[in-house]
């Protein structure tokens, strides 16, 4: 009844590791994926899908042109092919490319914007911007905490959200 005749056939199944120290990790959200919650990632991310909610980035942030953010997105560098409805805090670069879109304030070291982005808010770069790159959390847990009474809904933007962000620790 449970033989183990076609056992020799199965394929054998490889253990998920995790890449060693070093090594780049990447993570996609694909299109046609929608994620509602908060994302933390500690390697590379590329949003071509849907996501809702927080997202914090350690590394490289990039939002294809199908890509769509409607929360507040922390990376440490973030290229918008897509649309973001949200403030982003980037710690290095920020760049908006000609499809991009942004509605919300923007923190970073540096900004590039295409001709043909479209930007919608408020913009604060390099000392401008060091009380809301040194006081917001890089952890997705603090910056989570913070956040959880700053979700956007209906495509409105909530006007104290940046201070909100600004007073974290």
């Amino acid at each position: 009844m449970f033989g183990t005749k076609n056992e020799t056939n199965r394929p054998k199944v490889k253990p998920t590791t995790i890449p060693p120290k070093g090594e780049v990790r990447r993570n996609v959200i694909s299109e046609g994926t929608v994620v509602v919650g908060n994302i933390n990632a500690e390697g590379d991310l590329r949003v071509e899908g849907k996501v809702i909610g927080t997202l914090v980035c350690n590394s490289r942030l990039v939002v294809s042109e199908t890509g769509y953010i409607e929360g507040n997105v922390d990376s440490r560098v973030a290229t918008v092919e897509g649309e973001i409805k949200g403030n982003v805090v980037t710690r290095e670069l920020l760049t908006i490319d000609k499809t991009g879109k942004i509605f919300g304030d923007i923190f970073t070291q540096k900004l590039v914007v295409q001709m043909g982005a479209v930007f919608t808010g408020s913009s604060k770069m390099a000392e401008a911007a060091k009380d809301v790159l040194t006081k917001t959390p890089e952890r997705a847990k603090d910056l989570l905490a913070q956040s959880s009474g700053n979700s956007l809904s209906n495509g409105s933007k909530d006007a104290n959200m940046a201070p909100k962000i600004a007073k974290a620790n």
